[in-house]
C-alpha cells in the first residue's frame, strides 16, 4: 500500500520520531549529539518553527515541532541530510544513516501538548539502563527550569498551564514530571487515526478543513448496526431514510447511497451481497456505488458522522 502524503499546514503540531537505519546508533559520542542539536537550532532559526521538546537517545530522536510557513518535510530534510553528511565524513561511512521515512504524528496540540512534553522528557528513564532525567544533557527538560540549552525551546505555553508566576509554574511543572515517572511506555501516544493523526473526530475534521481535502484522510469509524448507519447518513446528507434505501435516481441520493455502501463495508462489516438485499439492488450496482464514492470521498462528512454516532452510543 502506498504511503499517504504528509499533512502539512501553518501551525501544524507534530511528534516526530527519527530512528537509525535498522535501529543502529546514530550518535556515537557527545560531539555527534552536539552537532545534531546545532543542526536543529540552525534550521529552527532559519525557518522560524517552534520546538516544545526534544530528546536524543543513542539510536533515535524525539522532537515536538510546531511549523510556521515552512512545512515539516523541508525542515526535516535540512536537519537529516546535513547531519548525515557530517556523520559519513567523520566516520568514513556511506549510505543511509536514518531508517527510511521518519515518523511524524500530527497531534491535537490542546489535548496532547503537556503529556507529550512529559513523555519525551522521561525517555531516559525507560532505557534498559535508565538515566536520571533531571540531569540528562540531551533533552530539553533543563530548558523548562531556566537553564541554558543548545536549542531555543518554546516553554511559555507549557509553563503557562501551571501558573502565571514563573517560579511557581516551574515547581508545578516538576511535580507534573515526577508524577509520570512510573508510567513507562505510553502506547496511547501512538494509537493514531489513519496512521498519521493523534486526536478525536473534531480534530480530524479541523485538519481536513485546513488542508481542503489534500490529506486523503480516513476517519476512524465506530462499530455500528446497518440501521444506525442509515439513520446517521440520512441525517448527515439531510435526506429521508426511505429515500436513501429505496428506488430512485436523484443525484444527491446516489452520492449518499455510495457513502452508505462504502462505510457499511468497514463500519458494519456487511458484504456487498447483504447490502444488495438491504438496498433492493443488484450486488454489481452496490460495487459501482462503492467505487464511485471511494474515488471521491468526503472525509469531513465522515468525521462528523463518526462524532454523531458516538454521541448517540
Amino acid at each position: 500500500m502506498a504511503r499517504k502524503p504528509r499533512v502539512e499546514f501553518t501551525g501544524a503540531f507534530y511528534h516526530v520520531i527519527v530512528r537509525g537505519n535498522q535501529r543502529r546508533d546514530i550518535f556515537r559520542d557527545d560531539r555527534d549529539r552536539q552537532t545534531y542539536l546545532k543542526r536543529v537550532e540552525h534550521y529552527r532559526s532559519r525557518y522560524r518553527f517552534n520546538i516544545y521538546a526534544y530528546c536524543l537517545m543513542n539510536n533515535h530522536v524525539h522532537i515536538l515541532i510546531e511549523t510556521k510557513e515552512v512545512g515539516l518535510s523541508k525542515v526535516m530534510q535540512g536537519i537529516q541530510f546535513t547531519y548525515t553528511q557530517y556523520y559519513n565524513r567523520r566516520y568514513g561511512s556511506v549510505g543511509h544513516l536514518f531508517q527510511g521515512r521518519y515518523k511524524a504524528i500530527l497531534c491535537d496540540r490542546e489535548a496532547y501538548l503537556l503529556g507529550l512534553v512529559r513523555y519525551i522528557h522521561l525517555n531516559p528513564v525507560r532505557l534498559k539502563h535508565p538515566h536520571d532525567p533531571w540531569r540528562y544533557r540531551w533533552s530539553s527538560h533543563r530548558g523548562y527550569l531556566g537553564e541554558k540549552i543548545p536549542v531555543g525551546v518554546e516553554t511559555s505555553g507549557v509553563l503557562g498551564e501551571f501558573g502565571r508566576v514563573l517560579s511557581k509554574a516551574r515547581q508545578q511543572y516538576m511535580s507534573f514530571m515526577k508524577e509520570g515517572l512510573g508510567q513507562g511506555h505510553q502506547e496511547s501516544y501512538y494509537e493514531t487515526v489513519d496512521q498519521r493523526f493523534l486526536g478525536d473526530e473534531r480534530f480530524i475534521e479541523e485538519v481536513e478543513s485546513k488542508t481542503e481535502g489534500r490529506g486523503d484522510i480516513e476517519a476512524r469509524g465506530p462499530r455500528v448496526t446497518l440501521r444506525r448507519l442509515v439513520e446517521g447518513v440520512a441525517a448527515e446528507r439531510k435526506i429521508d431514510q426511505k429515500a436513501l434505501v429505496n428506488a430512485g435516481r436523484q443525484r444527491q441520493w446516489v452520492r449518499a447511497r455510495g457513502m452508505l455502501v462504502y462505510l457499511a463495508r468497514g463500519w458494519c462489516g456487511v458484504s456487498a451481497k447483504e447490502l444488495g438485499r438491504f438496498l433492493h439492488r443488484d450486488p454489481s450496482m452496490v460495487s459501482r456505488l462503492y467505487a464511485q464514492y471511494a474515488s471521491h470521498r468526503d472525509p469531513a462528512a465522515e468525521a462528523r458522522l463518526v462524532r454523531s454516532l458516538k454521541e448517540r452510543q
